[in-house]
């Protein structure tokens, strides 16, 4: 099978299309076609030797987001059946090896694709929108009513966080760049902030939780517009445990969490529920054949993709 493969960390020109052979699954693990794999910044973040780059061996396959077809089921996997339709977020933090024609998962982390939605879709998916759901409902436990401020609310896990915050009926703010503004009124914004020429925190009245996607003095600012007892759930883990926003969160009066996205099949059949239903639509901004993977990373390496980005074995 063909697979992108690194052979060391660098740029996006790193890669190299390579044949290796395919995998055979374990106990409780599936032989799963590749059909479509998402691509997030954590993956460009660990190309160049940061992100989750302590758990690769060089030469490394990278990826996690998965959308396939199961070809075979290793002993004990009674889920699924040979010919499924199934996608998932596989082995994060670790190796899932998703830049290949064929990847092993876990039973255990993946759903069912549902029959309306098509293979790419379903690849953009599980990474961003288990992101979102536990930045939302286990670390914020958002509420009716609430009112919630998500930054680069238009990106990969800002627009899942909107429709989620909006299905939970509460008062979403979004910053974006101004010619993002009419996709985010389409989601279900009550208030667009355009963050190149708004200072967010003198435009907007208090909020009770604060999805960070940026980390540092965006950060900073973000515990400005905190109602007294609220939460920011950030992202960025190069910011993790930064003593200046622990130390103004306690001047404010506020909560930080700093998460890491866990993999779930249960809850991946929540998330296929909801986009089978029409509640939670995926956008992918942009499709590139496995060959063209370095084009993939400079794409989403330049800030400007709305919604996701998917590599086509």
């Amino acid at each position: 099978m063909q697979a992108a493969t690194l052979p060391q960390f660098g740029d996006a020109n790193t890669f190299e299309i390579t044949e290796i052979p395919i995998p055979r699954p374990a106990a409780g693990q599936l032989l799963v076609k590749v059909k479509a794999a998402g691509i997030n910044p954590v993956d460009y973040k660990t190309r160049a030797g940061k992100g989750q780059a302590q758990y690769f061996t060089l030469p490394a396959i990278l990826g996690w987001d998965i959308a396939g077809q199961i070809v075979d089921t290793g002993q004990g996997a009674h889920k699924f059946s040979p010919g499924d339709r199934v996608f998932g977020l596989s082995h994060f933090p670790n190796p899932a090896n998703a830049y290949a024609q064929f990847a092993i998962v876990e039973e255990q982390e993946f759903a069912r694709v549902p029959d309306n939605i098509t293979d790419d879709i379903a690849g953009a998916a599980p990474l961003a929108t288990l992101t979102a759901w536990e930045a939302l409902y286990d670390h914020a436990q958002l509420q009716p009513g609430q009112r919630i401020l998500i930054h680069a609310a238009a990106g990969g896990v800002g627009h899942i966080a909107v429709q989620l915050a909006r299905n939970t009926e509460t008062y979403v703010i979004g910053t974006a760049s101004v010619q993002n503004h009419a996709y985010l009124k389409e989601l279900g914004v009550n208030e667009s902030i355009d963050y190149h020429d708004q200072h967010f925190e003198k435009n907007i009245t208090p909020v009770d939780v604060v999805l960070d996607a940026m980390g540092g003095e965006t950060a900073l600012r973000s515990l400005e517009v905190l109602k007294p007892g609220g939460i920011m759930v950030s992202l960025p883990s190069m910011f993790k445990n930064d003593p200046a926003v622990l130390a103004k969160a306690k001047e404010k009066g506020v909560r930080v969490v700093w998460m890491s996205v866990r993999p779930s099949g249960q809850r991946m059949e929540q998330v296929a529920a909801l986009m089978a239903s029409g509640k939670l639509q995926i956008k992918v901004d942009a499709s590139f054949p496995l060959r063209e993977v370095a084009k993939a990373h400079q794409a989403l390496e330049t800030h400007h993709i709305n919604g996701k980005v998917v590599l086509i074995p």
